[in-house]
């Protein structure tokens, strides 16, 4: 009890000291001047960063502000009830009510979710659809059709329905980052695909982006759900036996050199979007328990300070993640600010 509260307790400092903070690992600096106002109420100033031509940052913003104003649900639901109401509230106001549903679930795995909690999962989260829909029937991006992808996996809509939905994704916009991180989900085994078709859907998906595209970790995400499900599996639990499977998966050569290949693409190009952070320490953190630490270091400097809790394997390797990552980067001569 005493160790663990000193190994707690440094960890918390490691942590301080160079100002590393939780949470989603993105840069956008007009919605973070505005969040404070739209979490305190002003709905307008939401639809106004909603209202952005910026394909990508509209699904980043809406998943930021359906995430955060999950307390203003009612208030956004009640527009829904005006004549002619505004397509993106409706489609803010169903993306907020799908997150919410989801905090009911938890992200437990469904033989862990009791009857009582499923329940009200599907209570919550059916009156999601309606506004979705109708916002995904009035505008020209995908970025509610990509939240319906949330939805009919709570809702256990069927598989071809499913690849009805991502075929009209696919028409709208082939290389909808968002959409395409959904999907992955929708293929993957525990949901309803396989590894196979998950693995297959991560290689071509990003075989025709660009350098430095932010599909290129897509590759990378289908080797964290493969893993984890093998950790699941096994039972593992301690950090030791956990990374030590981690490190055995990820430094396998055909797995190690497929992650690299990934990281090469996107090291190649100019990844500044938005979520090139999270990307980062997805890739980083992947290619570190691998062994790989010359490109871990090259991905890495690219990471920032924002340790995000979901993405990477930094919270699989020691009670504080945060305090992991900033001795990785020590170790690997990566620099971080202290504060």
């Amino acid at each position: 009890m005493v160790l663990s509260k000193i190994i707690e307790w440094d960890g918390n400092r490691v942590a301080r000291k160079h100002g590393l903070t939780y949470g989603e690992a993105w840069r956008d600096p007009d919605l973070a001047a505005a969040l404070p106002s739209v979490t305190s109420g002003d709905i307008a100033m939401g639809l106004a960063l909603l209202g952005t031509d910026d394909p990508q940052l509209r699904s980043l913003r809406l998943h930021v502000l359906s995430d955060r104003t999950i307390p203003l649900l009612a208030k956004l639901e009640s527009g829904m009830d005006q004549p002619d109401p505004e397509p993106d509230l409706l489609m803010w106001a169903g993306a907020t009510r799908v997150k919410a549903a989801w905090e009911v679930r938890t992200s437990q795995r469904a033989r862990d979710v009791g009857p009582e909690r499923f329940k009200r999962f599907h209570e919550m989260l059916a009156s999601a659809r309606e506004p979705l829909l109708y916002a995904a029937q009035t505008t020209l991006t995908p970025t509610a059709l990509d939240q319906l992808q949330w939805f009919g996996l709570g809702m256990e809509i069927p598989r071809e329905e499913m690849d009805q939905l991502w075929e009209r994704i696919v028409a709208l916009d082939p290389h909808h980052h968002c959409a395409m991180e959904g999907r992955l989900q929708v293929l993957c085994h525990k949901w309803q695909g396989s590894h196979e078709e998950m693995f297959t859907f991560a290689r071509e998906a990003p075989r025709k982006a660009p350098p430095g595209d932010r599909s290129h970790p897509l590759i990378v995400r289908a080797h964290f759900e493969y893993a984890a499900m093998a950790l699941d599996d096994r039972g593992l639990d301690t950090y030791g036996a956990v990374g030590k499977m981690l490190r055995d998966y990820f430094g396998d050569p055909v797995v190690a050199a497929e992650v690299a290949g990934a990281a090469d693409r996107w090291l190649s190009g100019d990844p500044s979007y938005p979520t090139a952070a999270a990307d980062a320490h997805c890739l980083g953190s992947a290619l570190y328990v691998g062994g790989d630490e010359q490109r871990a270091a090259a991905v890495l400097a690219r990471a920032g300070t924002v340790v995000p809790e979901y993405g990477a394997l930094w919270s699989y390797l020691g009670t504080n993640p945060a305090a992991r990552y900033a001795r990785v980067r020590t170790r690997l001569g990566i620099p971080l600010p202290a504060v």
